[in-house]
């Protein structure tokens, strides 16, 4: 199974390396060959740097000579940083990371932690989202899905809608999902956990959290609601539980867009996985799976042989995009739910590489429980799996998007992603190894761009933007 592991925050992170003992005279060669070596990682494992060229247009000749003129003239390490930060900067990439080495710290006494703390079950931080308060016509619905996922009746004239807020799209943000989990599963505090067992609890505590949200959309229809608006204002991403969260939320089958990756044995080994899967079930594979597997291993086989023609890009940063004849990304003919762009839920339940064939199959899920309108609201703090959710139903007109352009992160890092760690430095640069292609064939990491903007201001409190969405709503918006 490709895991698609997104930021949570998408501002670069930039964690200042913390300097011991006498401060040393500032040497331009060692910035140098890391830069360098940099040049070669984006160029090697990048998704979007053909983007960046074409779509953006940035010079990149120019960019590289800017910023290697910028190391020469630093007078310290701190301003040889800011060169390299303002480099990844122009890329226009939310997922672009760079983290320089911290000062290594002092031992400390080991704590004990929980199960689901050790495995990061603890993003409890759901900052952000509309101020309902300010409406006096909001009632909160206060049940058991209330922690989860804040919802509530906003009635407005002869209008009665259902609010459902949406922090993150992450099992990793319901720590008391997992905690049921691991009672439910006899699961002690020091159990050890590989990697399929992370894998396989993920899922499971994702089943909690879809049965969790289903419970809301129930609950808002039995309190009357004609339409859903889901806040995912400031949502910086999460998982691939993206997939169900989506589908419950309507009863049009929605197509997941074609998925871009790069030239990379990265992804040549999760492809090889996935194809041991489906090799494996074809083994005992019945008369009705028999040619859809047949179909995914021959599409596999074919898929990973173009991940070992590389192309080089280096011409990049010296010439015009024209004089690149031939691209690291392989787009098509695999979509972000794997072989097939739907499938209807509860398929493949029998089948080991039910996740390869279409991912969201992992989870159990009842497809449109909810059957009113649907609006999303977005915000320029919504971001990568955010945008995914938002952008797969604005593709199949299966909802209206209202608020402000999106972050712009697209598709981030699949299993871990392709970690870079720079030779003097030591910083860890970690850069996109795939791409979401919308219905327009546009990448999803232009950003998002609502069916109705509202005129919401970067300097506006949370109160003046609530403002100006209830006069949207108590005009002829929400109907």
């Amino acid at each position: 199974m490709i895991r698609c592991n997104k930021m949570v925050s998408f501002v670069f992170v930039l964690v200042f390396a913390a300097q011991t003992g006498v401060a040393q005279e500032y040497t331009v060669d060692p910035w140098m060959q890391d830069f360098h070596q940099l040049l070669s990682e984006i160029a090697v494992h990048y998704a979007n740097l053909e983007w960046v060229a074409n779509e953006r247009r940035v010079d990149l000749p120019k960019l590289k000579a800017t910023t290697e003129e910028r190391l020469r003239q630093a007078k310290s390490d701190e301003e040889a940083r800011r060169a390299f930060e303002r480099f990844l900067k122009s890329f226009g990439d939310a997922h672009v990371e760079i983290r320089w080495k911290p000062k290594s710290n002092a031992s400390s006494a080991d704590q004990k932690i929980s199960f689901c703390e050790r495995l990061g079950y603890n993003q409890e931080d759901r900052s952000g989202g509309i101020d309902w308060s300010i409406f006096p016509e909001y009632t909160p619905l206060q049940d058991a899905e209330a922690a989860d996922f804040p919802g509530g009746i906003l009635q407005l004239q002869d209008k009665k809608i259902g609010v459902v807020r949406i922090g993150l799209f992450s099992e990793h943000a319901h720590p008391g999902l997992c905690g049921e989990a691991q009672k439910n599963l006899h699961i002690a505090d020091d159990a050890k956990c590989d990697e399929k067992c992370e894998d396989d609890f993920e899922v499971g505590v994702g089943n909690l959290v879809t049965a969790a949200l289903e419970r809301r959309l129930q609950s808002l229809a039995r309190a009357g609601a004609q339409s859903i608006l889901v806040d995912i204002t400031g949502n910086g991403g999460g998982t691939n539980w993206v997939e169900p969260a989506a589908r419950v939320l309507t009863p049009i089958p929605l197509k997941s867009p074609r998925l871009g990756f790069v030239k990379h044995e990265h992804w040549t080994h999760q492809l090889q996985d996935e194809l041991r899967d489906v090799e494996r079930d074809l083994q005992h594979a019945s008369p009705t799976d028999r040619g859809l597997l047949t179909s995914a291993a021959e599409m596999l086989r074919a898929t990973i042989a173009k991940t070992s023609v590389p192309c080089d890009r280096m011409v990049l940063w010296t010439s015009s995009p024209a004089e690149l004849h031939c691209s690291q990304v392989v787009i098509g003919p695999m979509y972000t739910s794997g072989m097939l762009p739907y499938a209807r839920d509860g398929m493949f339940s029998t089948l080991n590489s039910q996740a390869v064939l279409f991912s969201p199959a992992q989870y159990v899920y009842h497809e449109g429980i909810n059957r009113r309108p649907v609006t999303v609201l977005v915000d320029g703090n919504t971001a990568s799996s955010a945008e995914y959710f938002a952008a797969m139903l604005q593709d199949n007109k299966a909802a209206r998007l209202v608020g402000q352009v999106t972050v712009g992160a697209g598709c981030g890092f699949t299993n871990g992603g392709i970690p870079t760690v720079l030779k003097n430095s030591g910083a860890q640069v970690r850069l996109p190894d795939c791409m979401r292609l919308r219905a327009d064939g546009s990448d999803e990491v232009s950003g998002i761009t609502p069916d109705i903007l509202l005129p919401w201001a970067d300097r506006d409190s949370r109160y003046q933007q609530s403002l100006k969405l209830k006069r949207w709503l108590e005009g002829p918006g929400e109907k």
